[in-house]
């Protein structure tokens, strides 16, 4: 992809882009990243008649636009979700709390994170009615840095969720400067922490992954420092997963095998922690491997089968896999 700035005045700036099809669109934004005008010559004009991939296009070439101002003005024209440098700066801030302090700020978020055991009771923000113990959810947290780059304050758990009629819904709850942007959100969903301290490493590696995310939904192939698997962007990963979506690998799975990218978080258990995690990942949404898996390691059988599933399932050498993940039964 590439981009060059056009014109600026009092309000806007202009620049094409060109994506990855080499389509051309003309953009338009406000400094803060707002999109006022967009026109393209390569997809339907209305986005209900685009494919999921078209769509995607064109969301690229409005995120890689926003890079590229950022790359080359002094603005930083990002929503929250996808400030990439809002996202650099939360990074160091947490990096650099005390532990004191990380626990004021964090421990509501951190109980959230590692509330389901089983079933999620008694959380600082209380799940909806219609989120089942299975269903999908997201936390959401805003964090604000003051003058110095240090944390400011924290916004209360929002929550996004899938409501019963199948649409995304959102609930927002306090939130210390509601009329400002924050520099960054946190978009987390239950797993299990061994502890608050070992958090404060979860969330720098859920805010590299974030960082990925920026570069990725660009269009951009990221540095080596954010080719990381796992929970990133809460949007985005949507499209990671979506079988009608190609344009991107599943870099929001733990297991995946994605050239270059690799699990680079251990929950604080060396690399029993990563064999874990990313057994987890494999089997969560796939009641046949998971069944396959369980009946390898209780009877010794069916290791042929299990070797054709990971096959099936895109790895590149089934045998390492089964026995890095799995072991002998």
């Amino acid at each position: 992809m590439r981009a060059n700035i056009t014109g600026e005045n009092d309000e806007r700036i202009g620049l094409y882009v060109y994506d990855s099809n080499d389509v051309e669109h003309w953009i338009e934004m406000e400094f803060d990243g707002e999109i006022k005008y967009h026109e393209q010559d390569g997809y339907p004009d209305d986005p209900h008649d685009r494919t999921l991939n078209e769509r995607g296009r064109v969301l690229q070439a409005r995120d890689f636009a926003r890079h590229h101002v950022w790359q080359e003005t002094d603005y930083e024209p990002f929503p929250v979700e996808k400030s990439h440098p809002g996202i650099k700066r939360v990074r160091s801030a947490i990096q650099e709390l005390p532990i004191e302090r990380f626990r004021a700020l964090f421990a509501d978020i951190y109980n959230q994170v590692d509330g389901k055991d089983p079933i999620p009771t008694d959380l600082p923000a209380p799940l909806p009615s219609a989120v089942g113990p299975d269903d999908w959810v997201t936390f959401l947290v805003d964090v604000y840095l003051d003058d110095n780059n240090d944390i400011e304050a924290v916004s209360d758990i929002h929550l996004r969720y899938e409501d019963t009629d199948g649409t995304e819904a959102e609930q927002w709850n306090d939130d210390p400067f509601a009329d400002r942007q924050a520099d960054a959100r946190l978009q987390l969903s239950f797993d299990h922490v061994p502890s608050l301290g070992g958090f404060k490493a979860y969330l720098d590696y859920h805010l590299r992954c974030q960082l990925r995310d920026c570069y990725i939904s660009a269009g951009l192939e990221p540095p080596e420092a954010y080719k990381v698997l796992g929970r990133g962007q809460d949007k985005i990963s949507g499209q990671y997963g979506h079988p009608d979506v190609t344009l991107y690998e599943p870099y929001h799975k733990h297991h995946a095998e994605i050239p270059g990218y690799e699990l680079d978080y251990d929950y604080g258990m060396g690399e029993y922690g990563k064999i874990i995690t990313q057994l987890e990942s494999l089997t969560a949404a796939d009641p046949e491997i998971r069944e396959a898996i369980d009946t390898y390691r209780e009877t010794g059988d069916g290791k042929d089968r299990l070797l054709e599933l990971f096959e099936d399932r895109g790895f590149s050498d089934p045998e390492a896999k089964l026995a890095k993940l799995v072991g002998k039964p």
